[in-house]
């Protein structure tokens, strides 16, 4: 009988720590590449970015059963503890991601007030768009270590075989960007009806196609995960019998590989292969773009649920 000391609460954690991350960089990549087209995704990234880590986070400090001596964990930087410089990435990322989306949402007001001869310059559009483009700029290193952080956490424990390989990181930051386009095509599909077919056409193309080529990158960190383990220590290469026989086979090969990686990158391909091919009048089916962005999503969430309580089951010896 296993003791599980981390919760669905840390699953949820990580979970939503990802997803925050990923939207921050889809923020951050549309808003240097300049095109208009992905102006609004660009801004709805943007927006919905801080949310989930900071909820996220205060689940965490609700899990820790000692929530009121968590400012503990700010009183110094502890360089050899993950959980000290997770603490200051987070608290870190969580500001500057917030001050990026209070910046897409900066009420319109006057540029210039004037006091008799004396003229004050106030925040022009284009200092907010200065402003906003640095705090993308300087999020963008904060947004990849939250995301390499989610799995870095697993890694660090190092009496769980089942964690212990360099892939688990990279695999949790493409997870991360998968959940967080997926949630942007549910937002686009769901703002399809007042949006210009040419933009929506646009906000699809770029989504599915970067989704692809994430969740190509995800199969084959799934494969060196395998082989480094197989080939690493006794406790480890034991470790992947949880997912390949083991209570978790089911959990992992049908919930997080086929719902969350194989059918999505199918209906993705169905659906994005006529754009590619410049045919685009082609019927978009909108119950399709649902059901890919779910299937993303869930994929993601079980992929952390699998590897916390897998990992947990495991031990060297």
């Amino acid at each position: 009988m296993h003791t599980f000391e981390w919760s669905l609460l840390i699953v949820i954690y990580l979970f939503l720590g990802g997803l925050s991350a990923g939207l921050f960089l889809f923020s951050a990549i549309l808003t240097f590449t300049g095109n208009k087209a992905l102006r609004g995704l660009a801004r709805v990234a943007g927006m919905l970015a801080p949310w989930p880590v900071m909820i996220g986070a205060g689940l965490l400090i609700f899990d820790l059963g000692k929530p009121l001596r968590m400012w503990r964990l700010f009183a110094v930087v502890e360089w050899s503890s993950p959980m000290s410089i997770g603490s200051w990435l987070l608290m870190i990322f969580s500001g500057v991601s917030l001050l990026h989306a209070m910046l897409w949402k900066w009420p319109a007001g006057p540029d210039l007030i004037r006091i008799g001869r004396m003229r004050i310059l106030l925040w022009t559009p284009e200092r907010r768009r200065a402003v906003r483009r640095f705090l993308a700029a300087s999020g963008t290193p904060l947004a990849l270590g939250v995301g390499i952080y989610t799995g870095v956490l697993l890694g660090a424990v190092p009496a769980r075989p089942f964690w212990n390989t360099p892939t688990v990181a990279m695999l949790f930051l493409f997870s991360a960007l998968s959940t967080a386009a997926a949630l942007l095509i549910l937002v686009s599909n769901w703002r399809r009806g007042g949006a210009e077919p040419a933009r929506f056409d646009s906000e699809r193309r770029f989504l599915y196609g970067a989704d692809l080529g994430i969740i190509l990158l995800e199969v084959f960190l799934v494969i060196p995960f395998f082989l480094h383990s197989a080939l690493s220590t006794a406790s480890q290469a034991r470790s992947l019998d949880m997912v390949l026989g083991g209570p978790y086979t089911a959990l992992f090969w049908v919930g997080f590989v086929g719902i969350g990686l194989v059918l999505p990158f199918i209906i993705e391909l169905f659906d994005v292969l006529p754009l590619i091919a410049g045919q685009s009048d082609t019927k978009h089916h909108p119950v399709l773009g649902y059901m890919t962005a779910l299937q993303v999503l869930a994929g993601g969430f079980i992929l952390r649920w699998v590897f916390v309580f897998a990992g947990q089951a495991t031990h060297f010896g």
